[in-house]
């Protein structure tokens, strides 16, 4: 069984290529809701939300995954409503499941996603969403042929919901409307935060070159700036926060926090699969935003800082002879109105490129 959302979407313009992929993946996106929240206007209701943060967003999505954050959106939108709702689901059937035991069956056994891509959808490790799917089974006595059954039984109760009353038309004119919104928004910090922007977008400009000194990848985007360190040296990542590099895993210190250490996954274990996670750290009034990445073939060429629809290039220190894992931090503190910002939709996001520009380990924020 395989219902994802997958979806072949034409190469057009902004506003055309998101209706196309909409409408293609309305359907799917229906029967996914339906399974989810187990109320057809409940689940019309999140589908709408989703396509309109969508829509909002959709100038700003990379074209080859586009799959992920609308799976991504759907989710934590359904999440949230849950976490708000506070009331018990009818004791049977999948009513006996948790919000997040749900979603997790959900995507691994109707949408047939692996442990790691529901990983990096809910922003948590593949042995917590083994957890889940164990507990979740055994709520329904584990009985995955019981499981499969409710799953195809609530998703012909949702293809017989004609019409679906989902209108692109108006999500498109929210959309618009989320969009313009936002950028007022944005452009008002920007006025508040001129002056540290413009020494944020110089160190980016002078700091972020690559090895050619082009500051671009293979895959024409900006690339991150790599140091390599040896065993124990320090470095000043932003001012009052010192990190450094021993062979089993990063050490930093902070006025707040002084020698403080993040292990490597064990090798060999399934943890160590390629990884990474984002960590928001008080300092000084605002958050420094740092993480590991681990388990990659060589050195990434970009990661990728997502807050609240922003994207900020993020720096990279690795030890010497290509270890596979490292460092990355933001090289600008964050205020702390933009860190609570950004968890309405979910949390900072860390995506890691390789020299070709695919996607090699993504994860939400590890707290």
């Amino acid at each position: 069984m395989n219902s994802s959302l997958r979806i072949h979407w034409p190469a057009r313009g902004p506003r055309i290529d998101f209706a196309a992929y909409a409408r293609a993946g309305r359907p799917r996106l229906a029967a996914t809701a339906r399974l989810l929240c187990g109320d057809p206007r409940e689940a019309t209701e999140l589908v709408r939300n989703t396509l309109v943060g969508v829509c909002a967003r959709w100038r700003r999505i990379p074209r080859d995954d586009v799959d992920f954050y609308v799976r991504r959106s759907l989710v934590r939108e359904y999440l949230r409503r849950a976490q708000r709702r506070h009331k018990a689901s009818a004791q049977e059937g999948l009513g006996v499941l948790s919000a997040r035991q749900r979603a997790v069956l959900v995507m691994l056994h109707w949408e047939g996603l692996g442990e790691t891509e529901v990983a990096q959808t809910l922003g948590c490790s593949a042995g917590a969403v083994r957890g889940h799917a164990r507990r979740g089974l055994a709520a329904l006595e584990g009985d995955a042929e019981r499981l499969r059954g409710l799953f195809t039984e609530a998703a012909e109760v949702a293809d017989g919901l004609v019409p679906f009353a989902v209108q692109l038309g108006a999500i498109e004119e929210r959309g618009r409307t989320l969009r313009r919104r936002r950028v007022g928004v944005i452009a008002a910090v920007c006025v508040l935060l001129l002056v540290p922007s413009a020494v944020f977008l110089v160190d980016r400009i002078v700091g972020s070159g690559g090895a050619d000194g082009s500051g671009v990848t293979a895959a024409g985007m900006a690339s991150s700036p790599v140091r390599i360190v040896a065993p124990g040296e320090r470095v000043e990542a932003v001012p009052g926060v010192q990190v450094w590099l021993t062979a089993d895993g990063r050490h930093w210190s902070t006025a707040r926090g002084p020698n403080q250490f993040r292990r490597l996954p064990e090798a060999g274990s399934e943890s160590r699969q390629p990884g990474v996670s984002v960590q928001p750290e008080p300092v000084k009034g605002a958050y420094f935003l740092s993480g590991l990445y681990y388990g990659l073939s060589a050195d990434p060429a970009r990661v990728a800082v997502t807050v609240d629809g922003r994207e900020v290039t993020g720096s990279v220190l690795t030890l010497a002879g290509n270890p596979g894992w490292g460092v990355w931090y933001a090289r600008a503190p964050l205020p702390t109105a933009d860190l609570k910002a950004s968890f309405v939709e979910g949390g900072p996001t860390v995506t890691v490129y390789d020299g070709a520009g695919q996607v090699v380990a993504r994860s939400g924020a590890d707290g």
